[in-house]
């Protein structure tokens, strides 16, 4: 059909010409017809060449590739995987155990959130996503709100750096590292969380050094694939900034180490996740006013709080609960985020999803009465067909979706 196109496009074309030549139509210019053919021969190339080619950005041979790897998918012709290590043991039950582990997320959870997104969630078209508390929980941002451009994700962890697999690497170093990163998953896919004490465990290791791994492997369990990962920071007027080497951030002696993940999506459009190791309390918060300008910088964000040990429940972090008041249009999160009390009936318009019956025992201290009246009156409340938090079975979950008037 382009070929088609294209033959009729120049055959009527130089008919225009030989007839305009021929003919002597003094008022147009052979020269005038010439540049009209041209602009619609241009147009019909244009217009014949399919969406996916027109928009398609290359990935990064590397990055991508040990993405890939990381996350126990296929990797051919690689310059950065050795093709020995695709046939490793230790990696392919690795592989094998998480294809299992993900197909069942993605049945019991992931199709459901993303039948529930279509409806709920419409409205939350931001172009920032701001995840406070995050740790390296990419995938459930991104299932939430995948029209975003950009994904800021805040926690303690380091960010870390990406293992590198070449040819000799030693099986019981491979097989040590995919064992850790499957640990480190278990949580996330089996209960909808990181555990905050085994994070600081799993995350403080030679190989699985900070959250970048787990983030690429998210990005690449989602159907995207990496254009580029490169070292970010914070600059003094609040604007996010590349370092020219992942060295030259370890030498800075930054406040606010980050990173960059740009990625591209199965349909061709460009997005970017952060992720920025930067404690969130009062006392850390008051002196970062990079960070704190980079915030007030996304005004109309929406924000993603999950799993956040209370922590906005206390005074000590009034500091960051405040900024997400004041800065979004669109706050989505369970009942460890801020309490329902802050969220004012003047300003906001909350819905509530599924049920609430207070924390699990580890956190004491954090019911709700006002929220637990406010399901208990069922008036508004909405069924919520998937478990997520802490509560992570279904029937037993609660979100809450507030719209700022």
């Amino acid at each position: 059909m382009k070929n088609k196109n294209l033959f009729f496009a120049l055959f009527f074309g130089c008919l225009i010409i030989l007839t305009n030549t021929s003919c002597g139509h003094g008022n147009v210019k052979q020269t005038e017809v010439a540049t009209v053919v041209a602009d619609t021969v241009k147009k019909v190339v244009k217009d014949s060449v399919p969406a996916e080619v027109k928009n398609t950005l290359p990935v990064h041979p590397v990055y991508n590739d040990e993405a890939k790897f990381i996350a126990g998918m296929k990797v051919t012709n690689s310059k950065a995987i050795d093709s020995s290590l695709t046939k490793n043991k230790s990696w392919l039950e690795f592989a094998a155990n998480l294809d299992k582990s993900w197909q069942k997320t993605d049945t019991s959870k992931i199709q459901k959130m993303k039948v529930w997104r279509a409806t709920e969630l419409k409205d939350a078209n931001t172009k920032t996503v701001f995840y406070p508390f995050s740790g390296a929980d990419f995938f459930n941002a991104f299932t939430l709100f995948p029209k975003a451009e950009s994904y800021i994700m805040v926690g303690l962890e380091p960010v870390g750096s990406l293992p590198h697999f070449h040819k000799g690497t030693p099986n019981d170093s491979l097989a040590a590292y995919f064992r850790k990163v499957n640990t480190s998953l278990f949580a996330i896919l089996n209960f909808s969380f990181f555990k905050t004490h085994n994070m600081s465990i799993d995350f403080n290791d030679k190989e699985l050094n900070g959250t970048i791994h787990l983030i690429v492997l998210f990005i690449e369990r989602t159907g995207n694939s990496i254009i580029d990962v490169k070292p970010a920071g914070v600059d003094k007027d609040g604007k996010i900034f590349n370092y020219n080497s992942f060295k030259e951030q370890r030498n800075s002696g930054g406040t606010n180490r980050g990173i960059e993940v740009d990625f591209v999506t199965t349909d061709n459009v460009l997005k970017k996740v952060y992720y920025f190791s930067v404690n969130l309390d009062n006392s850390h918060l008051s002196k970062n006013t990079d960070f704190v300008k980079m915030v007030n910088s996304n005004k109309g964000q929406t924000t993603y709080v999950k799993s956040a040990s209370y922590l906005m429940h206390k005074d000590v972090f009034s500091d960051i609960r405040n900024l997400i008041l004041d800065n979004s249009s669109f706050v989505l999160q369970d009942d460890s985020g801020i309490p329902f009390k802050y969220f004012k009936k003047d300003v906001w318009n909350p819905t509530l999803y599924g049920s609430y019956t207070g924390s699990i025992p580890l956190f004491t201290g954090v019911f709700q009465t006002d929220l637990d009246e406010a399901f208990k009156a069922k008036s508004g409340v909405k069924s919520l067909k998937f478990g997520i938090g802490y509560k992570y079975k279904e029937g037993e979950s609660n979100l809450m979706y507030f719209q700022k008037k």
